[in-house]
Parts: structure tokens; C-alpha cells; sequence
């Protein structure tokens, strides 16, 4: 490590820097080159957060790399600040989730809060399916988020936030104080392509009795950029509740600012109703990666 990247990491304080490549037998994976395979060429790992070793669960896609995020903590405290890194070199297929929820813990002091920070960039041809577990949101729980992601215009995202408003089976229910989440995604060129924004009360939201919020109390939120995609028809796909065998799910879809994507927002009365929906909705979008959907398809 040099003297730049040591100022590079104490100016930062990253906790966690990934970085992926796509090899073959003869070196790097060429354009367009779908047989090479996605390894890790870089990590940085600091207390909290570790990463397991790469995975090729998939027999049928032996190039994308699964990995898994692990905290050495019991979760997130006040004023605690974990800042991710996360670079996806041309034509790489990587799907990143973590080995378990992440646990926001109660802040009673005023003004204290957890604060996370991601910075993602995702080059030609690459794929990023970003899953992770459920955040917990406990009593006086406060949390900020912000995600930066920049695409090739070739490039494509699946990326997705699970929830809870409280320890559900204990009866906590909307008793944190706030989560705020700012994402903003943009070319690897500097052109913004959108931004979303999500701020979600606690203790004081009003909605908290309402039978939509206590019928269906956890959140799903699922962005998808996909290029030259049907928009239209990926959007009645993932909507399609009965073919994905999913109940106790209230799901919206609309598309993206430059026909980039679709932004999905989903509420459900459990977390295990949401996940199967998110890996019918992940089913949907490799589907339409691998096979482009047809009007006849649905």
C-alpha cells in the first residue's frame, strides 16, 4: 500500500473497497465476451465489515460471482458511519447480498444517529444485483443512507432495500425516529440520469394506523436499470402477483426518467412474502437480460 492510498483510505475511511474484474483462461475478458469469469481483483476490509470468499452458485451462468457482506457487530449504533466502495470492471456479472439483517439500533440521545454511504460504479457490460437483507429499525432507531451509482450507458442495475419498522414479533411498530435514504444515479460520463429520494417517519408518521401500513408493514423498495429494454412489458411482469405465486403483496412499478428502468415500490405483510417476491422479480429481469421479452411472451 503506498502513501496515496493510505491518505486515499484515512481521507475516506472506507470500510469496506471491492473491486471485480471478468478474466478467461487468456487474460481479461474481451467486448461482448459472455464465457469469461467474474473474480474479485481488490479488497479493502475494515471493522465492521468483512466479505466472503467469491461464489459460482449459478450452473447456469458460471460468470457471475456471488458474494456475501459480513458484520462483525451487533449492528448499527449511534453515530456510527459505514462507507462502501464498489467498482464492477467491463463486462463483469456480480449479485452482492449479506450473510444477515442489519439491526439499527435505539439512539436515545437527541441528534444521534447511524449514517451509511455507498459509492457504486458499474462499467460496460457489467451487471450488479444488489440484494441485501432486511434493515431493522429499532425504537429510537435513526438512520442515513446515500447511494451514488454511476452506469455505462451498458451497463445494468438491480438493486433492491427490504424494511422492517421495528422487531415485528416483539410488537415494536413504527417506534424509531426517522430513516432517510438519497439515491442518485447517473452515466460514468457525469449525465444524471435520476434521483430518488425516501424519507420515512416514525414515532411521528400518522399513516402508522392505517390498515395499508398494518396489514402490510414491511417496505420494498427495487430499482432496475436495464438498457434498451421493453420497459412496458418488464413493467406488467413484475407486476404479475399471480404468476409469481406471491400473496399479502401490494406492488407498483412506473418507469424511470429516460426510459432507463423501473422504480418498483412494494409493501407486504411479512419479510418472507417480500423476498419471494424479490427473487421472482430478479427471475424477471435475468429473463428479459437473456431472453428480450416479446410481446407474446406474457
Amino acid at each position: 500500500m503506498n502513501a496515496d492510498e493510505r491518505f486515499h483510505r484515512d481521507e475516506k475511511r472506507y470500510n469496506l473497497e471491492l473491486r471485480l474484474k471478468c478474466v478467461t483462461p487468456l487474460g481479461v475478458c474481451p467486448s461482448g465476451n459472455r464465457f469469461g469469469q467474474t473474480i474479485l481483483s481488490h479488497q479493502y476490509t475494515a471493522y465492521p465489515l468483512r466479505v466472503s470468499r467469491v461464489f459460482y452458485l449459478d450452473d447456469a451462468d458460471f460468470q457471475r460471482a456471488y458474494l456475501y457482506v459480513m458484520s462483525t457487530s451487533p449492528g448499527l449504533l449511534a453515530q456510527d458511519e459505514l462507507n462502501v466502495s464498489l467498482q464492477l470492471a467491463p463486462h463483469t456479472n456480480v449479485y452482492l447480498t449479506e450473510q444477515a439483517a442489519t439491526k439499527v439500533h435505539s439512539m436515545p440521545i437527541g441528534g444521534s444517529k447511524a449514517t451509511t454511504n455507498y459509492e457504486i460504479e458499474i462499467g460496460e457490460g457489467a451487471t450488479l444485483e444488489f440484494v441485501p437483507e432486511p434493515l431493522i429499525l429499532f425504537a429510537d432507531a435513526t438512520l442515513e443512507q446515500t447511494i451514488s451509482i454511476k452506469i455505462h450507458p451498458t451497463g445494468r442495475l438491480f438493486l433492491s432495500e427490504m424494511i422492517l419498522p421495528g422487531r415485528l414479533a416483539r410488537g415494536e411498530f413504527y417506534q424509531f425516529n426517522h430513516y432517510f435514504s438519497r439515491l442518485q444515479v447517473s452515466s460514468t460520463c457525469g449525465e444524471l440520469w435520476f434521483t430518488d429520494a425516501m424519507r420515512l417517519e416514525g414515532k411521528g408518521n400518522i399513516f402508522t394506523n392505517s390498515n395499508l401500513f398494518a396489514d402490510s408493514p414491511v417496505i420494498g423498495n427495487l430499482i432496475i436499470v436495464l438498457p434498451e429494454t421493453n420497459l412496458e412489458l418488464l413493467s406488467k411482469s413484475v407486476e404479475d402477483l399471480e404468476a409469481a405465486n406471491c400473496s399479502g403483496l401490494t406492488v407498483a412499478s412506473s418507469i424511470l426518467p429516460r426510459n432507463k428502468g423501473l422504480l418498483i415500490r412494494a409493501m407486504a405483510s411479512g419479510t418472507h412474502e417480500l423476498k419471494n417476491y424479490l427473487k421472482y422479480a430478479l427471475n424477471c429481469v435475468r429473463r428479459c437480460i437473456d431472453e428480450p421479452l416479446l410481446p407474446n411472451d406474457l
